[in-house]
């Protein structure tokens, strides 16, 4: 015999039935407790709240019913069984009014008694079920919403790189926005640095929320020596760029004598390199609970750090381009000053042996690099500085075409820029091109060229500057900014699966209101299943059976499993991906009481009374009947809070009201869902509609219900709009163009 996995409160005055039940419940259940009165039995359940409770009806100290009142009160899901000798009417009339699942009279045949358990056992593990499956749920979606905001974070991360740079500020804006996405309490930055020959790491940026310690003027982390027992590990991991995670009562001692003073309970840390070099690393602390760290969300972590390190790169890049730069300009200031010099002290030296003076003044004033003189495209002059970028001797060049010395690619442009400035035409007046130096190599320099009258022949004076480091520097940019745009483009589209996975939530969101319907209708054909089969043992055992009984029963439970497929079939197609949705003709009555059906039996429960006033005429709309279910579901639930809300807040008890009107006129159909709940102030019925605005904790909601409700109701092109007065009602009107049923 399998025993049901639940636990039993069996009450019982008299020891001797107390004793005879102990042995024949415990061959059903897996754990029973025995209770000698209702005073008894009721601390018991306070202690520990049994999934099902048999109670005898006359007892000392607190009789049976007393016990039920009590224990409803505190649980009104409670499900109690009564025994009793005593079958007056009245104490059936209290166990029902009670809300008691069953009245057995003593004697008890086993039979029944078993039947009885048997079938509370199915719905109590049912029920135990869908709660596992919704805490489950919860919690990967607790889960979603966490990883979904760090990837936001890694996305606006990159965003504010590329837009501002990197500087102190754009860091301690991105160390704070991961602090507020994980809620850790301290996230910092830690960087490699060498002094007198030895490796330290210090403290350079730090994030702390509310009430947390600061550590960043902490004179134990201003230099650690990578030596220290107390880092070596992590020098070690960090190097060879293994993450660091746990809880800080399993690290080695030594680092606990460091961490612990820090008030840390668990930590991420996470290396930072600059290309292949071991930058420092960021790390997240928590000083308030004992953190498990998932793969998602360290992989989310380590992808920001790679964004970090590259634009700790792309920095560093950027401030050599800007110191070569200056170098550049002042090699130029100082070569032309030279120059200058030379230019001087040549005309002194030369003036007595030969009337070129002017020619030399003329090529040198304007000489700020590499230069050279062609006429006709045939080199007549070179300066030492051409010799220097080029690697050719004046000897090598003097006499040959410039075509010679331009890198294949650029001669068409070079001689058309020729051309054209000897036509006076107007040209390029500085431009960037390849020439072939002595080694056969290309090397990229900045020409800018002077049309001047050489011996009386026009000529062309050229400047050339080897600009060879700016373009290494600016193809590594290029590429460090390609790359940087990839992974944004692979976190955005991340992000993007996210965002149609919260979309999907919202249905199990759903679901988790419909859970008592659908045990409720689901239990209903289950209980005819079974009452059914009894009935044919009944007859099978008396040897009255037929085939015309036996077939009717047999059609009957067919006609309870097509009920329960019919269910579970509505509840597939509702629970899947919007992409799969075909819009047909719907009738909106019909959707209304299906949904009402779904979670009526809850309301009961809850005490809320769910009124239908629809229209007598079908309503009919092109939409889908799932969506429009979804929207129904989203707004009762919203309902429900309300009404839950002012509950609790009145001190007065009031009747729980859902009114569901429906009406049409010549071109729509209207769905009004009102309510006399906790209502709903100005300012925030201004954002009831904003995704993921909500007033509820993160474990009653995440506030896509109305957003995903008003995009429903906008594709299937209607509106929807709502209007409140706090502690008084809320109204939510639905208008959708009707369609008529031809």
């Amino acid at each position: 015999m399998t025993k049901s996995d639940i636990s039993l409160l069996y009450v019982e005055d008299e020891v001797i039935l107390r004793n005879i039940y102990e042995k024949i419940l415990e061959k059903k259940v897996t754990h029973i407790q025995l209770a000698e009165n209702g005073e008894e039995a009721y601390n018991l359940y306070i202690q520990h709240p049994y999934d099902l409770i048999i109670t005898d009806i006359k007892m000392p100290l607190m009789n049976g019913l007393d016990l039920v009142r009590k224990i409803r009160k505190i649980n009104p899901s409670a499900r109690i069984i009564i025994m009793s000798a005593y079958g007056e009417s009245h104490y059936f009339m209290r166990a029902i009014e009670y809300g008691v699942k069953g009245f057995l009279l003593k004697p008890v045949d086993n039979e029944r008694l078993f039947q009885a358990i048997e079938e509370q056992s199915k719905e109590i593990l049912m029920e135990r079920a869908i709660r596992n499956e919704e805490e489950k749920r919860k919690s990967a979606e607790e889960a979603l919403l966490r990883n979904e905001k760090l990837l936001q974070t890694v996305s606006d991360t990159a965003e504010l790189i590329l837009r501002y740079g990197l500087n102190n500020s754009v860091i301690s804006d991105i160390i704070s926005q991961f602090g507020l996405a994980t809620n850790v309490s301290r996230v910092y930055i830690f960087e490699n640095f060498e002094l007198n020959g030895e490796n330290y790491c210090k403290q350079t940026f730090e994030w702390i929320n509310e009430g947390i310690t600061a550590q960043i003027n902490n004179p134990d982390l201003l230099a650690i020596p990578f030596h220290d027992p107390g880092i070596g590990r992590w020098v070690e991991l960090l190097s060879k760029r293994i993450p660091i995670s746990g809880l800080v009562k399993d690290f080695p001692e030594p680092e606990r004598n460091v961490l612990e003073p820090q008030d840390i309970i668990s930590l991420l840390v996470v290396p930072i390199f600059v290309q292949d070099k071991w930058f420092g690393f960021i790390g997240f602390d928590d000083c308030i609970k004992e953190r498990i760290w998932s793969v998602v969300e360290t992989n989310a972590i380590i992808t920001a750090a790679n964004i970090l390190g590259a634009a700790f790169h792309r920095d560093q890049i950027e401030n050599e381009l800007k110191q070569f730069n200056l170098d550049l300009e002042n090699r130029v200031y100082e070569r032309t000053k030279e120059l200058e010099i030379e230019i001087n002290e040549k005309n002194i030296a030369e003036s007595l042996l030969r009337d070129s003076e002017e020619k030399y003044r003329l090529i040198f004033e304007n000489a700020n690099d590499g230069i050279f003189l062609s006429s006709n495209k045939i080199i007549q002059f070179i300066n030492p500085k051409a010799y220097d970028i080029s690697g050719y001797l004046p000897k090598e060049v003097i006499g040959r075409s410039i075509d010679e010395f331009i890198q294949p690619d650029f001669r068409e442009m070079v001689v058309k820029n020729h051309y054209n400035r000897m036509a006076g035409l107007d040209v390029p007046e500085s431009y960037d091109i390849q020439i072939i130096t002595s080694n056969g190599h290309p090397k990229w320099v900045e020409i800018k060229s002077n049309l001047i009258a050489w011996d009386g022949v026009p000529s062309v004076l050229t400047f050339i500057t080897d600009i060879q480091n700016r373009k290494d520097v600016e193809n590594e940019l290029r590429e460090l900014n390609n790359h940087l745009e990839d992974r944004v483009k692979q976190e955005l589209g991340q992000i993007a699966l996210q965002q149609d996975l919260l979309i999907q939530k919202n249905k199990l969101e759903s679901l988790g209101e419909l859970s008592a319907g659908i045990s409720h209708e689901i239990n209903q054909p289950l209980g005819g299943i079974s009452f059914s089969l009894d009935n044919i043992l009944n007859e099978l055992q008396s040897g009255d059976l037929t085939n015309e009984y036996l077939t009717n029963k047999i059609n009957f439970i067919f006609s309870d499993i097509e009920r329960i497929q019919k269910i579970i079939n509505h509840v597939r197609v509702f629970s899947r991906d919007n992409q799969d949705i075909n819009y047909e003709m719907v009738e909106v009555n019909e959707v209304i009481q299906h949904t009402a059906a779904l979670v009526g039996r809850h309301y009961n429960n809850n005490e809320i009374n769910l009124q239908l006033n629809l229209a007598t005429n079908p309503l009919f709309i092109h939409g889908s009947p799932f969506q429009l279910e979804q929207v129904l579901l989203n707004m009762l639930s919203n309902s429900k809070y309300a009404l839950e809300r002012k509950n609790d807040f009145i001190d007065k008890p009031f009747e729980k009201v859902i009114n569901v009107t429906t009406w049409s006129d010549q071109d729509s159909i209207y769905i009004e869902l009102s309510d006399n709940g906790i209502g709903i102030s100005q300012q925030i019925l201004l954002k009831v509609f904003d995704p993921f605005f909500t007033t509820k904790n993160a474990a009653q909601g995440t506030g896509l219900g109305l957003s995903i409700s008003y995009g429903i109701i906008k594709r299937m092109e209607g509106e929807i709009s709502v209007e409140s007065k706090v502690n008084e009602y809320t109204k939510f009107l639905i208008r959708i163009p009707q369609q008529s049923n031809t």
